[in-house]
């Protein structure tokens, strides 16, 4: 049997059962090689089609890395890493209590819809983001609690001493934000407060951009 004739019956097939089982339910299921799955409604395919095609390139290339938002009036930042699996890890650091909180899931991203699902004993929560903007350094989102843009986070490494003298930058650099806890801004220029690791915004006013970086405090 060639393979056209294994793929029309492929898809008789496929057919049949979306005609057979239309009557009793009106969603179909697709789950994916890493567990995830996706609901589509069945009103709204008309047919099925199995296609040869190049090697897709990855949707998820832009998104996959760790990113940071953070603001002081919140007091809290949030640092999230999308995973090539779609398994994403989420941490927040509440400022006032000096304890993180860490949720682990999984995430569908299609289009500028981005649903994240976080499963935990004897709860499910799912939050539906819509990605208005991508790029090589921030990602803005709209979440139920409104706008945010989170930063993606950069493999150097800044490094300050609790107590020392204020991190140098480079001419236009701006550090925008910092947790006040481990380090603060102060007339502008950032300072160590005590030993840690934290997370730093920093601003390029050159090319008016702004990334994420990890700040050790010594």
């Amino acid at each position: 049997m060639n393979r056209d004739v294994l793929k029309n019956i492929a898809m008789a097939t496929a057919i049949a059962l979306v005609s057979s089982t239309l009557c009793a339910q009106n969603t179909m299921r697709i789950t994916y090689n890493d567990g995830s799955s996706q609901d589509v409604q069945l009103d709204k395919v008309r047919d099925i089609t199995f296609v040869d095609t190049p090697e897709l390139p990855d949707v998820d290339a832009g998104l996959i890395g760790t990113w940071v938002w953070g603001k002081q009036v919140a007091g809290y930042y949030e640092v999230i890493t999308f995973n090539k699996d779609h398994t994403y890890i989420g941490d927040d650091y509440y400022f006032e209590y000096g304890f993180n909180t860490t949720t682990y899931g999984t995430y569908i991203h299609s289009g500028i819809m981005l649903n994240l699902r976080s499963n935990g004993y004897g709860y499910m929560r799912v939050f539906r983001w819509f990605v208005t903007s991508l790029s090589d350094n921030a990602m803005e989102v709209m979440t139920q609690t409104g706008p945010y843009t989170y930063y993606r986070l950069q493999s150097e490494t800044y490094r300050i001493n609790a107590g020392g003298e204020p991190l140098t930058l480079g001419e236009n650099m701006d550090v925008v934000f910092a947790d006040g806890v481990t380090a603060k801004l102060q007339d502008g220029k950032l300072y160590g407060i005590q030993a840690g690791t934290t997370y730093i915004l920093i601003m390029d006013n050159t090319t008016n951009t702004t990334k994420a970086y990890i700040l050790v405090v010594e």
